[in-house]
């Protein structure tokens, strides 16, 4: 047996801030025979957490299963089986920090500690022959992670910086954390604040211990710093707190994990001078795919579940970005990312198109190739003094490898036709340049990558699962970066969304024309329509026999069917994703009829006995859930 068990874990800081447990290790451990594991293993872990002595993780070594390392995202992965002697039982879950995230480096080098966390009994999901898989995402309460975190002398301010008036974001601002002190008040450190308004301050004792007799005499009256705040934004004081502040309720003797949300009533930030990505075509990503009032799905569907959209060809990634960074002035720049999710269950497993793909993905990829996408326009004047508008367009050629906008918009040279046979350049800036809220329309199939193509197969055959496109689902990123520093200023991320490029199979016949197609039915009681329609996508197809008599279908869909005649059907099949609804069948793919046989009395029956003599056209229509797809029909006809 198998067994994969990963997840994430981080902890949590003050009111809704968490933290990732980066590159920590996490060590899984057998129980003692003589422990209750089932006890443990249902106990809340704020009942089970417990911080270890050296003896205690000396002693419990021999029990050890397995242990990794957590990513910078916190999450870690075990692959458990033979050689660790594991069969599924519950385990104890330990983590074992050389130190915390963002610690800022003091006198002293920090203790290693080891914690445990739970006993956990995983819930395995079989995903193959022999093979397990189990997730597990947690985040160590505050009243314990704060507390791991003061062992290591580390102390953090997570705050909000917003416009008294409205409570809108102010971003680019410089905020300032300063402990009030009796002999000197000391600066904390200082942060930037990101598009949201919210800022971070990491710190030590050394800090607010420091003393003008230093390093000779470190004290502080009280346990922690009594902390106040100023702000700037460019060279303008947007917030500045007295010394006092720091001596009121709430700010003295702070604790290592503080959050605190400051306004300014002196600052506003127009909404096109912070950097956003809004939209997936006209679907909001925000909240994101799956969060409550999302307009995506957890699965990735966008429009809701009467519509579940995917999206093919140009995609439109919309929002804003400034030319110019508010805190530092500079030019920024863009890009976006995208990674597949995979199938659990290993190669063997890949592309599976039953189910939906469900591994998140290791790693992100840059989008190098776009539809050319208008960012903005340049007003200007021409020769004849008429008020004219040049388009700027970026192109793939505008991308460097990892996906950036090569150059930033602000200050590139512009060529304006003037309309009397001559050219002038100009550089674009604030005062001449309109930006579009198209960020970068997407090849969505370069994203995708090669399709299986056309399978070789007959009208009424139904495909293998070899020959059926999977569903392929996505993590879109967003980041903007000061050009001249390369300093992230803002990222954003649409967890799921699906992507599909590949062509329906449709295919339509009749036994009594496949041998030849001018052969008339004549007498014939019962035609065979062969019929196949197939995409990871589709939203419904319907087949119908009509002629030039009324009404023009003689025999029209129906779902559920009419009980047959002794010679066949009267209705033609029809269904879509929906039924029997109202839940979305993700997996509807459409149908087939049966194949062609030797005594050519295969596909789907039709009892054409009470047709009168006239040319008929036997018909299938479909449509895609591709977002700004129509319905498309092929048809075949025939005499009677």
């Amino acid at each position: 047996m198998s067994y994969t068990f990963r997840g994430t874990l981080c902890g949590a800081l003050c009111g809704d801030y968490t933290e990732q447990l980066s590159n920590v290790t996490v060590r899984l451990y057998r129980h003692r025979p003589d422990t209750n594991v089932t006890a443990l293993a249902v106990a809340n872990p704020n009942d089970t957490f417990a911080l270890l002595s050296g003896d205690q993780v000396k002693d419990k070594s021999k029990l050890m299963i397995a242990e990794t390392t957590t990513d910078e995202a916190g999450n870690f992965s075990f692959s458990l089986g033979e050689k660790q002697k594991y069969n599924g039982d519950a385990f104890e879950v330990d983590v074992y920090c050389g130190t915390v995230p963002h610690r800022v480096p003091g006198h002293k080098d920090p203790t290693p500690r080891q914690f445990s966390i739970t006993t956990f009994q995983p819930a395995w999901k079989q995903t193959s022959e022999g093979e397990f898989v189990a997730i597990w995402n947690y985040c160590i309460s505050y009243r314990y992670w704060c507390y791991i975190r003061s062992l290591y002398d580390a102390w953090v301010i997570f705050g909000r910086l917003t416009a008294c008036v409205d409570g809108s974001p102010i971003w680019g601002a410089t905020v300032s954390a300063i402990d009030t002190d009796w002999i000197q008040d000391d600066p904390l450190g200082s942060a930037v604040t990101d598009v949201n308004g919210n800022f971070r301050i990491d710190y030590n004792s050394d800090a607010f211990k420091v003393t003008p007799f230093s390093p000779w005499l470190n004290f502080e009256w009280t346990g922690g710093p009594d902390v106040y705040f100023k702000a700037t934004l460019g060279p303008d004081l947007i917030l500045d707190e007295p010394s006092s502040t720091g001596r009121s309720p709430g700010r003295e003797n702070i604790g290592p994990c503080f959050c605190v949300d400051l306004c300014s009533k002196s600052a506003q930030i127009p909404t096109e001078k912070i950097p956003h990505w809004e939209t997936v075509w006209g679907f909001d990503i925000h909240p994101d795919a799956g969060l409550v009032g999302s307009t995506f799905s957890a699965e990735g569907y966008a429009g809701g579940p009467g519509s579940s959209y995917v999206f093919s060809g140009g995609v439109p990634m919309r929002g804003n970005c400034p030319l110019t960074s508010l805190a530092t002035g500079n030019a920024l720049q863009y890009r976006f990312l995208y990674g597949a999710y995979t199938w659990p269950g290993g190669a063997a497993a890949q592309n599976d198109p039953a189910v939906i793909p469900s591994v998140a993905p290791a790693g992100l990829t840059p989008v190098t190739r776009i539809v050319p996408t208008v960012v903005g326009h340049i007003d200007y004047t021409d020769a004849f003094s008429v008020h004219s508008i040049h388009d700027v367009v970026i192109t793939n050629a505008d991308l460097d490898a990892n996906g950036w906008v090569t150059l930033p918009l602000q200050g590139r040279i512009i060529t304006l036709d003037m309309h009397n046979g001559t050219t002038t350049n100009v550089m674009l800036s604030a005062f001449n340049f309109l930006r579009t809220d198209d960020l970068m329309v997407l090849d969505s199939n370069d994203i995708t990558g090669p399709l299986l193509g056309a399978p070789a197969i007959g009208a009424g055959d139904s495909l293998r699962v070899e020959q059926q496109e999977p569903i392929r689902r996505y993590k879109l990123q967003f980041e903007v970066k000061d050009a001249s520093t390369s300093a992230s200023v803002y990222t954003d991320v649409l967890s799921s969304i699906v992507l599909s490029n590949s062509q329906p199979v449709k295919l339509i016949g009749m036994e009594e024309l496949f041998l030849n197609l001018c052969n008339p039915l004549g007498g014939v009681n019962t035609a065979h329509v062969l019929y196949t329609v197939d995409h990871p996508h589709l939203s419904s197809f319907s087949l119908a026999i009509s002629s030039n008599l009324s009404p023009p279908d003689v025999h029209g869909p129906a779902n559920p069917l009419p009980p047959p005649t002794p010679n066949g059907n009267t209705a033609m099949p029809t269904s879509n994703f929906l039924l029997p609804g109202p839940n979305p069948n993700f997996f509807f793919r459409g149908g087939a009829s049966g194949s062609h046989n030797a005594t050519f009395t295969g596909g789907f029956p039709v009892d054409i006995s009470g047709d009168p003599s006239c040319a008929y056209r036997v018909s299938i229509t479909w449509q895609t859930r591709q977002y700004l797809d129509t319905s498309h029909s092929i048809e075949i006809l025939y005499c009677r």
